[in-house]
């Protein structure tokens, strides 16, 4: 029985491509009942793999991936149980395996921003067992000993600071000076923080507005009435124009 896969035209105005870190984190821990903290955690190819179980159970062998590894060449295996599971659902998506097992952040945060989008195109909204599907992976102790360790670590009492000689009036005379001197430049840089907090909001609701605006265009560029016309090629030249690379070339 073939399974039905709804890939995502994910341009680069879609707004996948303006979550988060923290939204994509908060994501991926809701649903496979994680704690990962930083986006880099996803290099290991592991939690990708699960996010595809839990949409298309059985097309990744969860007992092939491991989620204790370490090294590139073991995220490397994960990702190509991703790239399989892909092109068994006819999914046309490549996974830029290379790129990702290096752990830098801007790659996996795209790779990530595609994934959540995947997976909203496709979620049945099916409940899913995350742990008990992860506890047939390799590594699963390995990693959880990690965390603890981790986690122990930061929990752990500080050592007793050293004794230090009680202050003299004289100098918490010094002090008590420089402390009304402190609480004035404190108020200075509060007034700063609200100023550019109103600057900021500003600048998000232009750019929201804008946003709204390309994407619209992007919509039309990509409809079939308009797809192979020259000005909506023109028009996505512009959109999908790398600045960076511009900048580069003029150097």
């Amino acid at each position: 029985m073939s399974t039905y896969v709804n890939e995502p035209a994910v341009g680069m105005m879609n707004e996948a491509y303006f979550k988060s870190r923290s939204e994509l984190i908060e994501w991926v821990n809701s649903l496979l009942s994680l704690r990962i903290g930083k986006v880099e955690e996803c290099a290991t190819g592991a939690i990708h793999c699960q996010i595809v179980d839990s949409l298309f159970p059985r097309k990744i062998k969860m007992s092939k991936v491991n989620f204790g590894a370490k090294y590139d060449h073991e995220y490397a295996v994960n990702f190509k149980l991703v790239q399989d599971a892909f092109t068994k659902l006819g999914v046309k998506k490549i996974v830029p395996i290379q790129k990702l097992i290096k752990a830098k952040y801007q790659d996996n945060l795209e790779f990530l921003q595609w994934m959540y989008q995947f997976f909203q195109c496709n979620d049945s909204g099916e409940g899913y067992d995350a742990e008990a599907r992860r506890a047939k992976s390799k590594g699963v102790s390995k990693m959880m000993k990690n965390k603890e360790n981790q986690s122990g670590a930061l929990n752990r009492p500080k050592k007793a600071s050293a004794y230090r000689k009680p202050i003299s009036s004289k100098g918490s005379r010094i002090m008590k000076r420089n402390s009304g001197g402190s609480s004035q430049k404190i108020e200075e840089y509060k007034k700063k923080v609200e100023e550019y907090e109103r600057n900021m909001k500003i600048v998000l609701k232009e750019r929201d507005f804008y946003f709204h605006k390309i994407v619209a265009m992007e919509k039309i560029c990509l409809s079939a009435e308009h797809k192979e016309s020259g000005l909506s090629n023109e028009l996505r030249k512009i959109m999908y124009d790398d600045l960076d690379a511009d900048e580069e070339t003029k150097q």
